[in-house]
């Protein structure tokens, strides 16, 4: 079987790259060694949230892509999507000065022991429900792939070829070498409950906590911390890695009590548990775009480490390989806002931004290594 695109990983970014590549009449087959969010992606709260503050480009990219995203799942499966609104509750991170310094609606609510700001644009999704829509018209194949072969214009593997890849790995190991994208795991949890509490809307202040949703349950989830693991790549999932340490009890009361000081859920029961390494990069932007070979543009361009600027046409790239990563803890925020960037720039031409993009951090990391 030949595809024009092979999509490495069935989280959020390659669900959303696969169906948008889809529906632009590519074929498309995606690869995941765990199965269908089974990662990250799966243990995901998939809160849907405005950033609120002074006006910068994060703020306003994460924004921008709340406002393509929420609309894109309303459209594509209204039941997956709960869409009440959030109360920010001030702490040290959003203090009054900062809530109040940007332009996005909102309008100061007391709730219960509570105060904050509500934003009426913000929702909740399921994300297994998501990714699994999103792929359900393209070849889903549960394999581990080691590397690329790239032989007379395909890469080829066992059951199939594929004229173009997109890395959509999270913080697995990547397929490749370029070290100018490091990725960092930021560890992330989440519970599940039933409760006979009525929840109006999200609730976020160093924790969340879900409308009732769909199907009448409640998300409660945190990022909760780096990992601090020796290794600093991960090979699989949270559960099956060999330094895993199961703190479920803790996880629970941990966040049930922070969820209680923001209200009372009674009749508790917990469903599920959820943990994942969400990817990020130090600056927190997603990064998205061709992969430009480290080694060869250096070699062909060694001036690029004294800081010299080359033209983007002029470097040296991986064949037909790109990338979709370190959409952090705003996965079901980013993913069909990014799917879109990359699938009009691999098939239009349209550049990316530079503040996601892989040239700006190939250039910062190149002059990092001057001697």
């Amino acid at each position: 079987m030949t595809y024009d695109f092979l999509i490495i990983g069935a989280g959020t970014a390659g669900a959303n790259c696969a169906y948008v590549l889809k529906n632009a009449g590519k074929s498309v087959a995606v690869v995941d060694k765990e199965g269908i969010a089974k990662g990250a992606s799966g243990a995901a709260g998939a809160f849907l949230s405005p950033l609120p503050g002074k006006k910068n480009l994060y703020n306003s990219l994460v924004n921008n892509a709340l406002s393509y995203s929420i609309s894109f799942y309303e459209k594509l499966i209204p039941d997956g999507i709960t869409k009440k609104g959030v109360l920010r509750v001030s702490n040290d991170n959003f203090d009054k000065t900062k809530l109040d310094a940007n332009a996005l609606k909102h309008k100061f609510l007391k709730f219960k022991n509570i105060e904050g700001y509500y934003y009426e644009d913000a929702a909740i999704v399921n994300p297994s429900d998501i990714c699994k829509y999103l792929l359900k018209d393209c070849d889903f194949y549960q394999e581990d792939i080691q590397e690329l072969k790239f032989k007379d214009g395909y890469y080829n593997f066992k059951n199939f070829k594929a004229k173009n890849i997109i890395l959509a790995q999270g913080v697995n190991t990547p397929l490749l070498n370029y070290p100018y994208v490091d990725i960092s795991p930021m560890f992330g949890v989440k519970i599940d409950v039933k409760t006979s509490t009525k929840v109006p809307f999200n609730i976020h202040k160093s924790i969340s906590v879900s409308a009732n949703k769909h199907d009448n349950t409640v998300a409660i989830g945190a990022t909760q911390q780096n990992h601090s693991m020796t290794p600093t790549e991960c090979n699989t999932t949270c559960d099956k890695c060999p330094f895993y340490v199961n703190t479920d009890e803790e996880d629970i009361e941990s966040l049930l009590k922070q969820a209680r000081e923001l209200i009372d859920l009674n009749d508790l029961e917990i469903v599920k548990i959820s943990k994942g390494a969400r990817a990020t990069i130090k600056s927190y932007f997603p990064v998205l775009g061709k992969v430009i070979d480290y080694e060869k543009s250096l070699k062909k361009y060694p001036s690029i480490k004294k800081g010299t600027k080359i033209p983007s046409e002029l470097l040296e790239y991986y064949p037909n390989i790109y990338t979709i990563n370190a959409l952090g803890s705003r996965g079901f925020v980013f993913g069909p806002y990014l799917a879109k960037i990359l699938k009009e720039s691999i098939l239009e031409g349209v550049d990316i931004p530079k503040e996601i993009s892989l040239e700006k951090l190939f250039y910062k990391y190149a002059r990092t290594q001057e001697v």
